[in-house]
């Protein structure tokens, strides 16, 4: 089974990445939409058809010798501009769509309260796929952090040698592995209805720290209610298999994959208890300014 893999991982990583790019790029129907908007239908007035029997408004005597004036357009008017109202009255109170996709340029997380929890659509989760991998500073700082404390500080691999000779090699590792984790949490977590984001708690501090904890292995469900993270634990172990790939020494595939996965689980905890603080951080941080 090794021979095996040493032979054929390059042509196995490559159809396993292609497939996954596809997935990824592919619009992803099973993803929750956008919550409906409830109430009366509102028809556009610009795209109606015109009605085959208007009739002018006319007075009519109300028996009394006053006339009143019954003008249609004017009712149909009014009962459009009532649904409109009555329409906006119930879409719920989102955060602006930067907002909902900002991702922390030190964590690399975007974060969702769980107070007001709305799910993410698909081109938001195809949106925040490339900016939690690519376009952000969230998508660098935290492989090249841990490529400097974990890795260069260890030497790890040997064969990389040391200096900038070294950590060039072990920054770009870090970055591929991170983006190869993305890109296979994102389409699993779209089939399986997972929020792909950190779900704030805001509670009192022990159990915000419980509360991040937890989401190390947890997340939301499209329908607001917390899941086990299948697509975040299944990306950080296939992500470790597969970087035995371009990593230098012999590796037990199995052994390294669950050693190195279960660290990056570990990780995850710190880095989500600093997202859950990251609001009171900042805000002392602008009060000592």
């Amino acid at each position: 089974m090794q021979r095996w893999l040493k032979t054929n991982c390059g042509s196995v990583l490559g159809a396993i990445l292609a497939f996954i790019v596809l997935l990824t790029i592919s619009p992803m129907t099973t993803a929750q939409q956008a919550v409906p908007v409830t109430g009366a239908p509102v028809s556009d007035p610009q795209k109606a058809p015109p009605k085959a029997d208007a009739v002018p408004a006319q007075d009519e005597n109300d028996g009394n010798g006053q006339t009143t004036v019954g003008d249609a357009d004017q009712q149909t008017t009014a009962q459009q501009a009532s649904g409109q109202q009555s329409a906006t009255s119930t879409l719920p109170k989102t955060d602006d769509q930067k907002q909902r996709l900002a991702v922390n340029p030190v964590t690399g997380l975007t974060v969702s309260s769980a107070k007001n929890f709305v799910p993410l659509t698909s081109k938001e989760r195809l949106s925040l796929y490339w900016r939690q991998n690519f376009f952000s500073v969230g998508a660098y700082f935290r492989p090249v952090f841990f490529a400097l404390v974990l890795d260069q500080a260890t030497g790890s691999p040997s064969q990389w040698g040391g200096g900038f000779g070294g950590f060039g090699p072990r920054v770009g590792s870090r970055i591929l592995s991170n983006v190869v984790q993305g890109t296979i949490r994102a389409p699993l977590a779209a089939v399986l209805h997972e929020d792909v984001r950190y779900i704030t708690d805001h509670q009192g501090g022990k159990k915000r720290v419980l509360h991040a904890v937890e989401y190390s292995f947890l997340t939301y469900n499209t329908q607001g209610h917390p899941t086990l993270n299948i697509a975040k634990l299944v990306g950080y172990y296939a992500s470790t298999a597969i970087s035995t790939t371009w990593r230098p020494g012999h590796h037990d595939v199995w052994d390294y994959t669950l050693s190195n996965g279960s660290e990056q689980v570990g990780l995850s905890v710190p880095v989500n208890i600093l997202q859950e603080f990251w609001p009171d951080i900042l805000r002392k941080i602008a009060h000592r300014h």
